[in-house]
């Protein structure tokens, strides 16, 4: 063969390739889809879990753009008011005060929410089996009668302490459930609201003062945020810390999480986001939850609280040294 029949070889199936982009593996071209992920705290293993199963589709190119409000609200409704929804195909929103914002805002685009415990309660879906809106998506509900089940494998709670940013409106449904099953597990729940950084130190200075036998953390942002400082104070006056973010125990130093894998709700959401883009409407898509509730505990901040973890729990947890 001839160098200008080799060359002529060679560019024609550079053509045909360059302009073929969309070409997968599986032999059949993919549909770009644009979606834009709205934040209040940055990426977690649950935006991780969204992103992997929309990446694994066979059917969409998915472009994710990521809009994080970085802990302010006056951010996120800046973000909110500039966003131009024709430039997306679908929404992702974070968090229960993330996705009421964005649901104000987006009306002619379906958004999936995830980590939303309460959808119905937060007047972002009408119920479980059917939004009645644009919005479908994935809860971290946890049920605290379980929860408190799990705890009393561990500790005696007779005085609770419940630690929450009083600008997000996750934690009030959340402690609304512990008030109904406080009676049931005879404990006192002390409440302690955070309006700002400022605050948390005076928050501390509350927990420790009153003396608690633990305190619990909801799935809040801003307190997960601040996580590092609150749990320094509070692993040093020995006082148990129980979250609903499995993170948090391998981050900050948690002594252990009740609460759903994170990871998977993130897929549970990007199943429900690939049904929408092949062209299901959101209110057709039953709300999903992590089914089993996910155990982590931490042995390092066991040991320095002086609590000795039953075997039968560490059996079920996931544990970090």
């Amino acid at each position: 063969m001839s160098d200008f029949l080799w060359f002529m070889r060679l560019a024609l199936l550079l053509v045909i390739t360059f302009s073929c982009p969309a070409i997968t593996a599986w032999g059949a071209e993919r549909q770009v889809k644009r979606v834009a992920m709205i934040l209040f705290r940055g990426e977690t293993p649950a935006e991780k879990g969204f992103r992997d199963t929309l990446s694994a589709s066979k059917d969409f190119d998915v472009k994710i753009s990521v809009f994080d409000a970085n802990q302010s609200k006056d951010k996120l409704k800046s973000i909110l008011a500039g966003l131009d929804s024709s430039q997306f195909d679908l929404f992702y929103t974070f968090g229960t005060m993330a996705s009421q914002m964005a649901l104000k805002k987006i009306k002619d685009k379906p958004v999936i929410f995830n980590v939303v415990a309460r959808p119905v309660e937060a007047e972002i879906a009408g119920s479980w089996e059917s939004s009645g809106n644009n919005a479908t998506g994935a809860s971290n509900i946890v049920s605290m009668e379980s929860a408190f089940k799990t705890l009393s494998l561990v500790m005696s709670i007779r005085k609770l302490a419940f630690i929450y940013y009083e600008k997000d409106p996750a934690p009030k449904y959340q402690k609304r459930e512990i008030e109904s099953v406080r009676k049931k597990f005879g404990f006192k729940m002390i409440d302690v609201q955070v309006h700002d950084e400022k605050a948390i130190q005076e928050a501390l200075k509350k927990i420790v003062s009153a003396k608690v036998d633990a305190v619990m953390f909801p799935s809040d942002s801003f307190i997960t945020a601040n996580a590092n400082r609150i749990m320094k104070v509070l692993n040093q006056y020995r006082i148990p810390s129980v979250v609903i973010i499995p993170e948090m125990v391998k981050e900050n130093g948690a002594l252990i999480s009740l609460g759903p894998d994170y990871y998977k709700l993130g897929e549970l959401a990007g199943i429900s986001a690939l049904d929408v883009l092949k062209g299901k409407k959101p209110a057709e898509i039953p709300i999903k939850r992590v089914q089993n509730l996910n155990i982590t505990v931490n042995l390092k901040t066991a040991d320095k609280l002086g609590i000795n973890l039953p075997i039968q729990l560490l059996s079920l947890s996931t544990v970090i040294h």
